[in-house]
């Protein structure tokens, strides 16, 4: 028998403008300041192990009080996220020791083959096996040939080295690992029966993640750095003795002050996420992530003072055209318009497996699960 569907309240415009404003901000705070802590003190784990911190101490802050998150769990439950804090740690670490490598301005570009890697894995890993439209795949086509000729303008103007160019690969890879992982956490029926919302994982994650960072600190040697910060703070920089030809002094209180509020910016990030998941589709996630990207860049040449090329505005232009029609395309499909149509089939009908109709409605919020990106 059909059924029909009742059409989802729409949102209001300024509920909507003012989310994604909020989200963006975040975002692109999150990006310049953590640039501007790495450019003071290249020390990545270190930077992440004191952002982490506080996004722990503000979430228990916040979220125990108001019940959305319970400090003692089995440890069954501990166990059960190690996958997800797993592919959060190495998502994390990848795009932090790629931010160190390259300008924040050309962050979005070295980072371009993030959706083709997400598409490729969503295909190996999730089931029931995702559809993707022909007119999203080229629009990834596009987002990829974006990075292919950023790179190699920035490359040819050695602007970026050897080093970028693998890290904004490996970041790209292990962000849509991350995704794909954090898509299937939050699918439907994860976390339900033991009563463990997106809050409670995001906070037993976050825990997880302090504690695994602190030996990384130990081995990759960013410990002697972090007893250098601490040592500075309690002996302040005498600006009478820099540059007179000694080593540039560490400065220990910035760099705190710019880990603190890191870990501000991630913290909100983590409530604008979801938010915007809330108010938005997938065609205005995929295109404000794009746009981000450019007014990132932007604001990095005039805070930062960071080069810009020709290069790397047409480069970012064909990311943005490419990731809006990408978002476009999953839209129009996932809403049943198919061409020729004009408007949304809301009668259920019969599917046979593997109808790719039936399979997009699990996917519909996929691109908005990239917590990290």
């Amino acid at each position: 028998m059909a059924v029909e569907f009742e059409a989802p309240r729409p949102q209001s415009r300024l509920k909507v403008t003012l989310t994604i404003l909020f989200h963006s901000s975040c975002a692109i705070w999150s990006t310049l300041v953590s640039k501007s802590a790495l450019n003071s003190i290249e020390s990545p784990i270190l930077l992440l192990t004191l952002q982490f911190s506080v996004q722990v101490v503000l979430l228990t802050a916040i979220g125990v009080p108001l019940g959305w998150i319970q400090p003692i769990k089995p440890l069954s439950t501990w166990k059960s996220i190690l996958p997800l804090t797993a592919a959060r740690m190495v998502g994390i670490l990848a795009k932090t020791f790629c931010l160190a490598s390259i300008d924040a301005s050309f962050y979005q570009i070295a980072r371009g083959l993030l959706l083709p890697f997400t598409l490729l894995l969503s295909l190996v890993i999730l089931r029931p096996l995702p559809y993707f439209p022909p007119i999203s795949l080229a629009g990834a086509g596009a987002v990829m040939l974006g990075f292919v000729a950023g790179m190699a303008t920035d490359m040819r103007g050695k602007l970026t080295g050897g080093k970028g160019l693998l890290l904004g690969v490996g970041s790209s890879f292990t962000t849509a690992v991350e995704s794909v992982v954090v898509k299937k956490y939050l699918s439907p029926g994860k976390g339900k029966d033991d009563g463990m919302g997106v809050w409670q994982m995001v906070w037993m994650s976050n825990v997880m993640s302090v504690f695994f960072f602190i030996p990384l600190l130990v081995l990759s040697g960013e410990s002697n750095t972090f007893f250098a910060v601490i040592a500075s703070v309690s002996n302040p920089i005498d600006p009478s003795t820099v540059g007179q030809g000694a080593a540039a002094p560490i400065n220990g209180v910035e760099f705190l002050r710019l880990a603190s509020l890191t870990g501000l910016a991630g913290f909100l990030l983590t409530i604008a996420t979801f938010m915007q998941i809330e108010v938005t589709s997938p065609t205005t996630h995929m295109i404000v992530t794009a746009a981000r990207g450019v007014a990132q860049s932007a604001l990095a040449v005039v805070i930062l003072h960071e080069p810009v090329t020709s290069g790397r505005v047409a480069s970012m232009a064909l990311i943005l055209s490419g990731s809006a029609l990408y978002g476009w395309a999953r839209d129009r499909f996932a809403h049943g318009k198919g061409p020729g149509t004009g408007q949304a089939a809301y009668k259920q009908v019969p599917a046979e497996e593997g109808d790719p109709r039936e399979r997009i409605k699990d996917e519909e919020n996929d691109e908005k699960v990239k917590v990290v990106g």
